[in-house]
């Protein structure tokens, strides 16, 4: 051995270094060495080696290469043996250490630490780097030679001098050139350098626990030149185990990542994996934070547009707004919480991208509104639309796509079973850990899984209510609670394939869109009140009000549906209960007035989360109230006591919940708390922001408000006002309203779907008036498509008694021009006022009129005589219904009354509506138009 091997030798540091780090900067110095001959490296590493184990001293080693064999004194094997194979060109090589006796035991471990056999893989790549310098006397373009291998020379290599020019020029890059060089290290399993990362970083838990000894203080601040010393070690130990050229190219690749790749990383390329875009936005995030921005102002928003494509969505006019708000650190804590296939590139879906942009809006404007400023949302997880496309695969579903074209009845009949199959389906070993991890941040507790489809909460694609939201409890085993999560992610999946948002694509022609379905998992927020989990109240509330209920309100106004509990009751359709509609804009002007009336029209049930047995209930108020007494939140503010013929507001927040007619006004919450000016803002403010009224959910557990979603408001029809004409003939008229009128006219209308409500009452069973719903679905596909109304017993398409309304979702109504609700006094119906609901929006959405009637009210028409004198084609269009003839009755205006059609005009203004007979267009002369019509049920002829 030469001098000049030991001088290097004795430069290396020893404090503060491992041990393995100390043998690999030793044996680097030996192998690196230009003057020293094969055979004394090869003793040298030989002498070297054993110091990076515990026990040296009964430690020898071997190195077999190209037939040579090379060994330190008393080398001999027994059962304590390591080894470490190695290539060279044309040959291979072998390096082992073997134990002369049993090494003693450190702890239960009599083997080789994990440590050590990484300091033996690495030194065994690095001689054979050597022995191709050395021996073989190859360099970089010869045959043999592994690409990037360098003849080590005493020039500084190019890593170095990039590096100095970075440290000299950006010194904030080239620490994190040097972090990034650190973690490629860790992952390639280089002994010593975990070591190196708790020095380096105090943040680790490691470095932590060093320091403080679990003392809840300050932890002691870096000196620079310290992490300077970490650096210099973290290259020496860099230049011994890659290869110069290798370190070279990955410095060169870390820059252009950071500063000009990410913007390709965050475009649609699927090479690039969704933790490679994390990684970089990560590292942004980190600069922006300690105020170095990466990146310029202008390359700053080219990358928030272009996450914002990536993640969320590629419509312009969301994305105009989002730049604004979604900036790169709200990125970086958001794809911690993203789950999606690694090399996918799907998106979070609409209602997750609605959320996420109004909670930034609210948070950036309420650091000048107060009213805004503690708006919270819930904590979640959000899996992309593609994990729908992996899942199909992975169960090999594929035909189920085509679903989607087969026959409305097919549908209707086959989606049970689909559903089935796909609750019974499996999910990719690599989406099952992330939801574990998933599961493990959201921790216990009432969890929903809500649909997120790329149309879903779009302007002109709400499909509201369309697909499937499902509460899980989320209690018991992390394994009992996976199984749950998984088969809620598969029945959401699977309401893809369900007829009503089939239906729904096939009217706006997106049904050869290949629908995506991203999921979005919520914590649901509220508080546990004895068995039951419910919020202190939510509903939803809208910028514009599209049906007011008085001439003095204003469109602007809004309207805000309430419900305690879940906001289920206020977002369906509960046939035997009624919610709470306000308006913000104009609070004064009520729905109902009197006491009777806000009695009768109250909310009485009450949506829960059962945490005792899992399931959704629907307990009575009364009920609820008697079991949780104190427990139950703000209850001082949503009820008020019934007292005689009056309703008063508790004096105190202490009630006496076994005592008192208490009805769910929310007096106390309207007028003694900031709610309604509230949502007032929030409306406006996000009304304004995003240039479009919008449509949002919301919760209160009691001590905050939560948003949980956030879309652009359907717009129904622009429509012109029109007056009713003046001179309708008595006999012409079929029936008139004048309560919760809109503007419209409905022309042209050929057909009447009528079902008395005295004849649905008396259907002797339940399934008898399923049945009624199947019809009024096929009829929907039969009848000329709007020219066709809807007549019968108030509360079309809501959940719950079915006594008092006919059951029907949006694909058995979609083709009528108008529906119309009837309450008859005798009957005990009153239509709901539905403002809000997702039934109603899709009534508005698709430009379905609606309108109530109350036939026994004054000056109300209603021409019984022409609805049930007219002849029926039930029996003929539907001869498997006929024995419903009595209970459905389709009337043809031509058959009725030939030579007319019917019209319905709504006066908004006036708060008038009339359904009335009208010359159909097609008469042959113009001699006709002014002739008297032959009378018949007053019909045209």
């Amino acid at each position: 051995m030469t001098d000049s091997t030991h001088r290097t030798e004795e430069k290396v540091p020893v404090n503060l270094l491992s041990k393995e780090l100390e043998c690999l900067f030793a044996l680097g110095a030996v192998m690196d060495d230009w003057d020293i001959d094969w055979p004394d490296t090869v003793r040298d590493i030989l002498r070297i080696l054993p110091k990076g184990f515990r026990e040296p001293e009964l430690l020898g080693g071997r190195l077999t290469v190209a037939k040579e064999v090379f060994h330190s004194p008393g080398f001999k094997e027994t059962e304590w043996i390591l080894r470490a194979p190695f290539t060279v060109p044309k040959s291979t090589g072998m390096l082992e250490v073997a134990y002369k006796k049993a090494p003693p035991l450190v702890g239960k471990h009599r083997g080789f630490l994990l440590e050590e056999k990484k300091l033996l893989n690495v030194t065994a790549q690095k001689i054979g780097r050597c022995y191709t310098r050395k021996v073989l006397k190859l360099v970089p373009g010869r045959v043999g030679v592994e690409p990037g291998t360098l003849v080590a020379d005493r020039r500084r290599p190019e890593w170095q001098l990039i590096l100095d020019l970075l440290k000299d020029t950006d010194v904030n890059l080239w620490k994190r050139i040097l972090r990034k060089l650190m973690n490629h290290l860790s992952h390639m399993g280089v002994p010593g350098v975990n070591d190196l990362i708790a020095r380096f970083d105090p943040g680790t838990y490691a470095g932590r626990e060093k320091e403080t000894r679990g003392a809840n203080q300050p932890l002691a601040k870096r000196d620079v030149a310290a992490i300077e010393a970490i650096f210099d070690d973290l290259l020496r130990v860099a230049s011994v185990v890659l290869p110069h050229a290798e370190i070279t190219a990955l410095i060169k690749q870390w820059i252009r990542q950071d500063k000009l790749g990410f913007l390709a990383l965050a475009t649609e390329q699927r090479d690039v994996t969704l933790h490679e875009i994390i990684d970089v936005v990560e590292q942004l995030a980190r600069a922006a934070k300690g105020g170095d921005p990466a990146l310029a102002p202008s390359d700053a928003m080219n990358v928030r547009v272009a996450l914002t494509r990536r993640f969320l969505t590629d419509r312009l006019p969301f994305i105009s707004v989002a730049k604004n708000y979604l900036n790169i650190p709200f990125y970086s804590r958001l794809l911690r919480r993203v789950i999606g296939p690694s090399r996918g590139n799907g998106k979070l879906g609409g209602k997750a991208s609605g959320l996420l942009l109004a909670e930034q809006i609210l948070l950036e404007k309420g650091k000048e509104d107060p009213l805004l400023k503690d708006i919270d949302v819930p904590h979640a997880w959000f899996l992309m639309s593609d994990g729908l496309f992996e899942f199909v695969h992975y169960n090999s579903l594929e035909d189920t796509q085509s679903f989607k074209y087969s026959a409305p009845d097919e549908v209707r009949q086959n989606f049970p079973y689909l559903e089935q199959v796909f609750k019974h389906s499996f999910f990719p070993p690599d989406i099952v850990n992330a939801l574990k991890m998933a599961l493990d941040d959201l921790g216990e507790g009432p969890l929903i899984v809500r649909s997120s489809s790329l149309l879903e909460d779009s302007e002109g694609t709400a499909f509201s209510g369309k697909y499937r939201s499902l509460f899980l409890v989320n209690t018991g085993s992390r394994e009992e609670r996976l199984e749950a999560l998984m088969d809620a992610v598969a029945e959401v999946y699977a309401s893809i394939l369900g007829p009503d948002p089939i239906q729904y694509r096939r009217e706006r022609g997106l049904l050869d869109f290949m629908e995506e379905m991203g999921i979005l998992i919520q914590r649901v927020v509220g508080c546990r009140v004895g068995k039951y989990y419910l919020p202190a109240f939510a509903g939803v509330a809208f910028s514009n009000n599209e049906f007011r209920w008085s001439p003095r309100l204003r469109r602007e106004d809004g309207i805000i549906r309430l419900v305690t509990g879940l906001g289920t009751r206020a977002v369906d359709r509960v046939g035997d209960d009624y919610p709470i509609m306000v308006s913000p804009g104009q609070p004064g002007l009520r729905v109902n007035v009197s006491t009777e009336e806000k009695v009768r029209y109250s909310q009485r049930y009450v949506d829960v989360l059962n945490m005792e047995n899992g399931r959704f209930e629907s307990p009575s108020f009364e009920d609820l109230v008697r079991q949780a007494g104190d427990d139950y939140p703000m209850l001082e503010k949503i009820v008020s006591i019934l007292d005689g013929d009056t309703l008063r507001k508790p004096a105190s927040a202490l009630l006496d919940t076994r005592e008192g007619d208490f009805v769910i006004t929310f007096a106390g919450l309207f007028e003694n708390t900031p709610f309604l000016k509230q949502m007032r803002a929030i409306l406006t403010t996000l009304e304004e922001a995003i240039g479009t009224p919008v449509d949002v959910e919301f919760a209160h557990d009691g001590k905050r408000l939560y948003m949980l979603q956030c879309r652009p408001q359907t717009r129904g029809a622009e429509t012109v006002h029109v007056a009713i004409p003046a001179m309708v003939p008595d006999e012409r008229k079929i029936f008139s309203s004048h309560q919760y009128v809109s503007d419209g006219q409905v022309p042209g209308i050929t057909h009447i779907v009528y079902i008395p409500p005295e004849a649905y009452t008396r259907l002797p069973s339940e399934a008898d008036m399923v049945a009624v719903g199947e019809a009024v679905g096929r009829l929907n596909g039969l009848l000329p498509r709007r020219r066709f109304i809807l007549v019968g017993p108030g509360r079309w398409g809501s959940r719950g008694d079915i006594t008092l309304g006919v059951r029907v979702g949006y694909s058995d109504i979609s083709n009528c021009s108008m529906l119309v609700e009837v309450a008859r006094q005798k009957g005990g119906y009153t239509p709901e006022v539905s403002f809000g609901t997702h039934f109603f929006q899709d009534l508005v959405e698709s430009r379905i009129r609606y309108l109530p009637l109350y036939p026994d009210r004054e000056n109300t028409i209603f021409n019984e005589a022409f609805l049930m004198g007219s002849p029926s084609s039930l029996a003929d269009l539907l001869p498997d219904f006929a024995y419903l003839e009595d209970v459905i009755r389709v009337i043809s205006i031509e058959a009725a009354a030939p030579g007319c059609e019917m019209m319905v005009i709504m006066d908004g203004e006036k708060d008038e509506a009339l359904g009335f007979l009208t010359d159909a267009p097609d008469r042959t002369s113009e001699e006709e138009i002014h002739e008297p019509p032959r009378r018949r049920n007053g019909g045209c002829e």
